[in-house]
């Protein structure tokens, strides 16, 4: 007797316990497809909620206009990146425990590899056609350094792709500036929330002996 497919009912019950039980972060391409969604979220919803609450009833024509678009979309990129600099950097606070002394540099170099290799196959974006290598040295720099200190919170970690989505809005300066703790503190409050989220999800023995693979 062939198997009944599953009834609506079924499939949309399997996707709420999708949703309340999250699959472990346990392998190298689970956090990779992790810190890449929450990345993008964090720096594109805290730039649209940022432009469209400054600009009110204005923000439906601004969201039509070329100038603006494009200014947006460096901000989104730019804001991705440090976004997800910052959560590589929470990740490896989280699997330094994980992992033993003589391991730490292998941790280390596999979470820089992991970074290089999302943004070397991110599309060709019109503002950046030398590619994204300075971003990544830079990081590079930050990270080994950031990885002989005592582990971070993300509550500091963030200060980081704050300052970067400020520096890259698509609002004047003079606009945006008295905003600049409003901004800091919309970051703060979702790389808290992905931080909680990463804490929970994670597998750290299991991921760590990946990594270290």
């Amino acid at each position: 007797m062939r198997p009944r497919p599953p009834s609506f009912a079924t499939a949309a019950w399997r996707r709420v316990v999708a949703r309340l039980r999250p699959a472990p972060i346990d392998t190298v391409e689970a956090l990779q497809e992790f810190l890449e969604e929450r990345a993008l979220l964090v720096a594109q919803k805290c730039a649209i909620d940022y432009c469209r609450g400054k600009t009110g009833l204005a923000s439906h024509a601004l969201f039509t206009e070329k100038p603006f678009l494009d200014a947006l979309e460096v901000c989104r990129w730019e804001s991705f990146t440090a976004v997800l600099a910052d959560l590589i950097i929470l990740a490896e606070t989280a699997l330094r425990p994980h992992t033993a002394a003589d391991g730490r540099a292998r941790l280390r170099d596999a979470l820089l590899a992991l970074y290089g290799r999302v943004l070397q196959r991110l599309p060709p974006v019109a503002h950046r056609p030398q590619g994204w290598g300075d971003v990544i040295a830079a990081f590079r720099e930050r990270f080994n350094a950031a990885c002989l200190r005592a582990p971070h919170r993300a509550l500091d970690v963030a200060d980081h792709s704050a300052k970067r989505l400020f520096e890259t809005l698509p609002i004047h300066s003079r606009m945006r500036e008295p905003d600049e703790e409003v901004i800091y503190g919309a970051v703060r409050f979702r790389m808290i929330a992905v931080n909680q989220q990463l804490q929970e999800r994670l597998d750290g023995a299991a991921l760590a002996r990946r990594l270290l693979a």
